[in-house]
């Protein structure tokens, strides 16, 4: 029997239900990528890609070996790779998606999050 491996990657959002993942076991994901303040939610996060305007008091300050941050200079190319941004939209959780396809080449691509609704 021969061992498949796929890449598996998580893109976590600030929405009210990105709390839904704070208990559940993620070691299935081979990379936990977190938009904006999401970096916020766990620890165990591997990327944070977030937009020019994010604010630099709002970013992460301490980031250990296995995790990088990412600004446009990052995804700005992928972002054109697929169309850009009139094809693609500016949504940072399009762009994170499409960052992640760009870079990671993932057979899976699971959001939690990113429905971005909040209540007033």
């Amino acid at each position: 029997m021969v061992a498949i491996f796929v890449n598996k990657i998580l893109i976590l959002g600030s929405g009210p239900n990105v709390i839904d993942i704070l208990e559940q076991d993620l070691s299935v994901y081979d990379k936990i990528v977190v938009i904006n303040n999401a970096w916020k939610i766990r620890k165990d996060w591997t990327n944070c890609i977030y937009p020019e305007d994010f604010p630099i008091n709002k970013r992460p300050k301490k980031v250990n070996q296995k995790q990088t941050l990412h600004s446009a200079d990052d995804y700005v190319k992928a972002q054109n790779h697929f169309g850009g941004f009139v094809y693609a939209g500016g949504t940072m959780a399009f762009t994170a998606g499409y960052w992640v396809l760009y870079k990671f080449k993932p057979q899976i691509i699971c959001y939690t999050g990113c429905d971005m609704v909040y209540t007033g």
